[in-house]
C-alpha cells in the first residue's frame, strides 16, 4: 500500500520542519564565529513557514480567500528572496540592500493586488515556484563559487542540497505551466522540499562548526604579534625527510634584549612586526617563514640550489638592515644574524640540518653579527 499524502497534511509537516531548521540555525548564530547571515536565513525559514500555515489555514477555508492568497505568496516570496541574500551574506559577500531584497516580493503583490491573480491557485503557485526556483539556484551558487577559497567538507552537500530544492520547484513550474500538476504532485513535491530544507539547516550548522574549527586550528598555529606562522605550524609544514636542493635559515634579531631595555617593550614588538614584514616580502609563496620564538624567526626554502639560497640570505638580511623605525624621535638600529644550511644529501632529518643551520647562526653571531654564514664552512 503506498504512501498517501494530502496537501494539508505535507504542509504542516513542511512548516514544522521549516520551524526546526529556523531554530537549530539561530542556536548555531549565538556561538558562530561568524554569524554574518544566519539570523536573516533563520528569519527566512520562519517566514516561509508562516506563509505554509496561512496556505493550510486556507485549505482548511479557516481565512479569507484573498488573505490567506495575497499574503502567502508575499511571504513566501519574502523569504525565499531573504533566503538568498542570507546565504549571500553567510558566504562573506555584500548585503543585498533593502530595496532590492523586497523588489521582487513587492512586485508580485503589487501584481496581485491589480489583476487578483493570486485567486487562481496555479498562477499564485507559479509565482511561488518561480521565485523560490531562481532564489534557491542563486543561493547554490553563491556557495558553490567560493569552494576553492573556503574548501570545507559541507560546502558541496549545502550547494547540492540547495540546487536540489531549485530543481524541485523549477520541476513542479514546469508541470504547473504544462497544466500536468495535481494535489498530489504538489504534496509530493512539498514532501521532498520538507527533507531538502531541513538538510540544508543542518549543513549549514555544520558549515559553521567548520569555519570554527578552521579558526582555532588557524589561531593555534600563527603568530598573535606578527601574523606569520608560529613553530607549531612549521613544525607541521615540513617533510619529515628535507629534500635534496632544500635549504632552512635561522634568523635572530641582534640585540634585540638591548632594544627592549632602551626603547621599551612596545618598540620591541613594532621591530618584530617590521621584521616579519620585511622577511616575507622577500620569500616566494611557496618558502615558508615562521617565528620560532622570541627575537628568532626560521625560513624554509623548498626548492632553491646553494647560490640561490645564499642570495635570499642576503636580501633577506639587507631588508631588515632597511627596516626604519624611530622611538621618541631616536632611531632603531635593527639588523639580523643568519645561519643557513642547505640540503646536500638525503640523511639526516629535518632536525639534524636545523642543528647546522643553529650552529651556523652562532657563527654569524660570534663573527660580528649582522650578516649571513652558511654551514659546513660557506659563507655567503
Amino acid at each position: 500500500m503506498g504512501l498517501q499524502l494530502d496537501l494539508p497534511t505535507v504542509l504542516l509537516l513542511y512548516k514544522t520542519a521549516l520551524v526546526a531548521g529556523a531554530l537549530s540555525i539561530f542556536h548555531v548564530s549565538r556561538h558562530s564565529c561568524r554569524p554574518q547571515g544566519l539570523r536573516p536565513l533563520a528569519a527566512a525559514y520562519l517566514l516561509l513557514a508562516v506563509g505554509a500555515e496561512l496556505a493550510g489555514q486556507g485549505e482548511y477555508k479557516v481565512l479569507p480567500q484573498w488573505l490567506w492568497t495575497h499574503t502567502s505568496l508575499l511571504l513566501g516570496t519574502l523569504g525565499y528572496a531573504l533566503f538568498w541574500a542570507s546565504v549571500r551574506t553567510l558566504s562573506g559577500r555584500r548585503r543585498v540592500p533593502l530595496p532590492l531584497l523586497v523588489a521582487v516580493p513587492g512586485g508580485w503583490l503589487a501584481l496581485g493586488i491589480a489583476t487578483q491573480f493570486p485567486l487562481d491557485n496555479l498562477l499564485r503557485a507559479g509565482a511561488f515556484h518561480l521565485t523560490a526556483a531562481l532564489a534557491l539556484a542563486a543561493a547554490a551558487s553563491e556557495i558553490w563559487r567560493d569552494r576553492h577559497t573556503e574548501p570545507l567538507p559541507s560546502r558541496g552537500l549545502l550547494a547540492g542540497l540547495l540546487l536540489t530544492s531549485a530543481g524541485l520547484f523549477a520541476l513542479q513550474l514546469f508541470l504547473i505551466a504544462t497544466h500536468a500538476t495535481s494535489p498530489v504532485g504538489f504534496a509530493r513535491a512539498f514532501y521532498a522540499q520538507m527533507f531538502c530544507h531541513f538538510g540544508v539547516a543542518l549543513m549549514v550548522s555544520s558549515l559553521s562548526n567548520e569555519r570554527a574549527e578552521v579558526r582555532l586550528q588557524k589561531v593555534a598555529q600563527t603568530d598573535t604579534l606578527t601574523g606569520i606562522g608560529n613553530r607549531r605550524w612549521l613544525m607541521s609544514m615540513l617533510p619529515a625527510q628535507l629534500p635534496v636542493g632544500s635549504a632552512i635559515a635561522q634568523l635572530d634579531l641582534d640585540h634585540f634584549k638591548h632594544i627592549n631595555d632602551r626603547f621599551g617593550h612596545a618598540a620591541g614588538d613594532r621591530v618584530l612586526r617590521a621584521a616579519a614584514e620585511a622577511l616575507g616580502g622577500e620569500l616566494r609563496g611557496s618558502d615558508l617563514l615562521a617565528r620560532w620564538g622570541g627575537e628568532e624567526f626560521l625560513v624554509y626554502l623548498p626548492d632553491a640550489s646553494a647560490e640561490h639560497a645564499a642570495a635570499v640570505a642576503q636580501r633577506l638580511c639587507s631588508a631588515v638592515q632597511n627596516i626604519r623605525l624611530t622611538e621618541a624621535g631616536e632611531g632603531i638600529p635593527v639588523t639580523v644574524s643568519i645561519g643557513m644550511v642547505c640540503v646536500t644529501s638525503g640523511d639526516g632529518n629535518w632536525a639534524e640540518w636545523l642543528g647546522a643551520a643553529d650552529q651556523a647562526l652562532y657563527d654569524a653571531k660570534h663573527a660580528g653579527r649582522n650578516r649571513v654564514v652558511v654551514a659546513a664552512g660557506r659563507r655567503a
